[in-house]
């Protein structure tokens, strides 16, 4: 096996990472700002563990939290550092990584540790499913549209309840003239 796996605990502020040996072993672990300079530094000491231990393939994961990891993820997928080698991306599923770690029952609950959870699920491999990955490219436009489509249904249900309003109240003129 020439594949190193990386685990994400992802967080609106900080991520936590665990990155793990084929055998399971502990490389390294660290916590890491969510920023751009928290994903550069990932993938720095993720390509020097590959070049280091002359591994291959990097499979990267974390665990689906909202919408924190989406730039980590693009940012992995397009670096250069890491494009010279064979990556996998999967995102897991939030109930799959609990169950998972429902198996060591001692492990206490914090992010270093589901770290660890997330890059040992990888490492097990079960995970068949490729992931999709929207193209960072359409994710403004992605985000406009959403807001109008909200702003929209606001709009109508704003308004259906103004003419509900209206109607409870001004109900008994609709049999009389008002202008006489």
């Amino acid at each position: 096996m020439d594949k190193l796996f990386v685990g994400i605990d992802v967080g609106s502020r900080n991520n936590a990472v665990y990155i793990m040996l084929p055998d399971g072993s502990k490389h390294s672990s660290f916590p890491i700002q969510n920023n751009l300079g928290g994903a550069q530094t990932i993938s720095k000491r993720v390509t020097s563990a590959l070049t280091e231990l002359n591994l291959t393939t990097a499979v990267i994961g974390i665990e689906a939290t909202s919408v924190y990891g989406d730039n980590l993820m693009c940012f992995l997928r397009e670096d250069g550092a890491l494009s010279k080698f064979e990556r996998k991306f999967h995102i897991l599923n939030p109930k799959q990584v609990k169950k998972f770690k429902d198996v060591h029952p001692d492990l206490p609950k914090n992010d270093p540790v589901d770290a660890f959870v997330i890059a040992d699920n990888l490492r097990f491999g079960r995970i068949t499913a490729a992931i999709y990955m929207d193209d960072y490219r359409y994710k403004a436009i992605q985000n406009l549209t959403r807001a109008r489509f909200y702003a929209v249904q606001n709009l109508i249900r704003e308004k259906q309840r103004f003419m509900n309003y209206l109607f409870m109240k001004c109900s008994g003129l609709a049999g009389k003239s008002v202008f006489k």
